[in-house]
């Protein structure tokens, strides 16, 4: 058996997740080992814009901006939103959430999730307590009384007293360590188009919902966005083999007027859709962040930062041990009081959007059309609304 290195804690998965996570057990001065397979490659001010994006709230800023990587984030190409449009195909339903409203400057940023990895990572470079592993994936996770053993496929090994697996929906950790998940797929998938647009730096973001699934627009820094469009996985797969030219034609034929005209696709990529949750957050000596613990449908955008939710909880937890061994069985417990019942709730909220606004039937949409009505009508309701909109927490 090989030699083990010895650390605190061990982090497999080094997303924007993983490696948020990792960096703030380091400012804990714990001793930490991260692992993920490839790190991230590097991301030119010139460079096209990722396909993968997310629209990062209030409270996931000042997680990012407590771990000194915001700074960076928001220097690249980061796109500011103060209003969130949400508008029904076939109903008279008509929202607009502002963060003037609620008193912000702005609900959120959109940003390329590669941006927020990298200025992680830079940070985790500058962390003498951090050791990166790369090139390899976990192989065997062994829990003893004393510590956690993980063993790479290269033949690495480190203990730790406690694993964090950040290591997405298929989690190696969670299978490892025995933790049963519930999931399953939706009936559409999604389809993701950066675009050239017509019009300038836009600061509002909207999403239409169709009976086929929700159409959104996410603006992008200069004259640029990521057009989101649900359908059926297979109108999406024959959409992806058009030419950009024919994917330009289909968007401006299928999108609302809204979207303007668009100059050109500049990429475009597709991915089926899960819901997920774990059984459970934790076993011994084993915490689940992220997707490894839940993914909900994407609608809203708030997947990531439910995840930053994890860290900042898991964090502030930390925080609070008094000294107590990070592999404690009393963290796991605490953690998944603090964060299951927020991620279950918008869970079932995001459910019931996308299942009451794909109804057709006279019932349904009359009763959105009326709870939409009762929104805009009841000013603290649509504040509370704004709020959530804008991905504030709803505990912890």
């Amino acid at each position: 058996m090989a030699a083990a290195h010895h650390a605190d804690v061990i982090v497999v998965g080094g997303g924007m997740v993983g490696a948020a996570a990792a960096l703030a057990l380091a400012r804990r001065d714990f001793e930490v080992v991260l692992v993920e397979r490839e790190p991230p490659a590097p991301l030119a001010g010139d460079d096209p814009f990722d396909l993968r994006v997310s629209a990062l709230a209030p409270a996931s800023i000042a997680l990012l901006d407590r771990l000194g990587a915001w700074p960076a984030i928001r220097a690249e190409r980061a796109a500011l939103y103060r209003r969130m449009r949400v508008f029904d195909a076939v109903a008279p339903g008509d929202l607009t959430y502002e963060a003037a409203e609620i008193g912000r400057p702005y609900l959120g940023y959109i940003v390329e999730n590669r941006r927020v990895q990298l200025a992680l990572w830079e940070q985790l470079a500058g962390c003498d307590n951090v050791e990166c592993l790369t090139g390899s994936v976990p192989q065997q996770l062994e829990v003893g009384e004393r510590n956690a053993r993980v063993t790479l496929s290269d033949g690495r090994a480190v203990t730790a007293d406690l694993v964090i697996g950040a290591d997405g929906q298929r989690s190696w950790i969670r299978e490892a360590a025995g933790i049963g998940a519930s999931s399953r797929d939706y009936a559409v998938a999604a389809q993701i188009l950066s675009v050239e647009t017509a019009y300038p730096q836009q600061d509002i973001t909207w999403q239409r919902f169709t009976p086929d699934g929700p159409q959104a627009f996410l603006p992008l820094a200069g004259s640029r966005g990521s057009l989101v469009w649900y359908d059926a996985p297979e109108r999406v797969r024959a959409r992806h083999a058009l030419s950009p030219t024919e994917l330009r034609d289909e968007a401006i034929r299928h999108f609302p007027e809204e979207l303007g005209e668009i100059d050109r696709v500049a990429g475009q990529a597709w991915f089926p859709i899960r819901r997920l949750h774990a059984h459970r957050y934790w076993a011994e000596r084993v915490i689940l962040v992220g997707d490894a613990a839940h993914s909900i449908h994407p609608l809203a955008g708030q997947g990531a930062n439910l995840g930053f939710a994890d860290v900042d909880a898991l964090d502030a937890l930390l925080g609070e041990s008094d000294g107590h061994a990070p592999g404690a069985a009393r963290l796991g417990r605490a953690y998944e009081r603090r964060r299951r019942a927020d991620n279950q709730l918008v869970q079932s909220l995001m459910d019931a959007f996308d299942w009451g606004y794909r109804r057709r039937d006279p019932v349904t949409v009359a009763a959105r059309t009326a709870a939409t009505q009762l929104v805009a009508g009841v000013p603290p309701l649509r504040r509370w609304m704004t709020r959530m909109a804008g991905g504030q927490r709803f505990g912890g």
